[in-house]
């Protein structure tokens, strides 16, 4: 099975968009993943790079299980929450962008209540909340991919046929 791909979206000019490049330093810089990991606080994935991206990962990492992660709003008795999904995620909806779906796995961080205003929202989130998701978000990533290397692994098998 070849590498695992983390891709981290977001942005590290909005607090509540920084959630992606927060787990992305994590992974490289505290749990030195062994997976190739996409994103950063110094190289973003972002709606201006996002397509370039995708394509790269459909053209260089068409085998590899793909872990996307980003930043959302949700309801606000989700704030705090995270999310995950089996069919990857949808980049961009919190400020009208479709950036397309991306990954075979999602992990949506929900830090801050949808509003008319979601920018305004991203932009006021406490630093606080968005480090400590994301130290929770890196450590399963760190968790899941070494579950993936082992060769008894269910998950390894399951991967394997997505």
């Amino acid at each position: 099975m070849s590498l695992p791909v983390v891709i981290c979206i977001g942005s590290s000019g909005v607090v509540g968009d920084s959630l992606g490049p927060m787990v992305a330093d994590l992974l490289k810089e505290s749990y030195g993943v062994h997976a190739y990991v996409y994103g950063g606080l110094r190289a973003p994935v972002n709606g201006v790079n996002y397509t370039r991206y995708a394509a790269f990962l459909a053209e260089r990492h068409r085998e590899s299980l793909v872990i996307a992660v980003d930043a959302c709003v949700g309801d606000k008795r989700d704030v705090g929450k995270i999310k995950y999904s089996s069919k990857g995620l949808r980049a961009g909806g919190a400020l009208n962008k479709n950036l397309g779906a991306i990954g075979d796995i999602g992990i949506l961080g929900v830090v801050a209540e949808r509003s008319s205003d979601n920018l305004g929202a991203l932009m006021n989130v406490p630093y606080a909340l968005v480090e400590r998701m994301s130290a929770v978000i890196a450590r399963k990533i760190a968790l899941l991919v070494s579950e993936l290397r082992s060769p008894a692994s269910d998950v390894r098998r399951a991967a394997a046929h997505t």
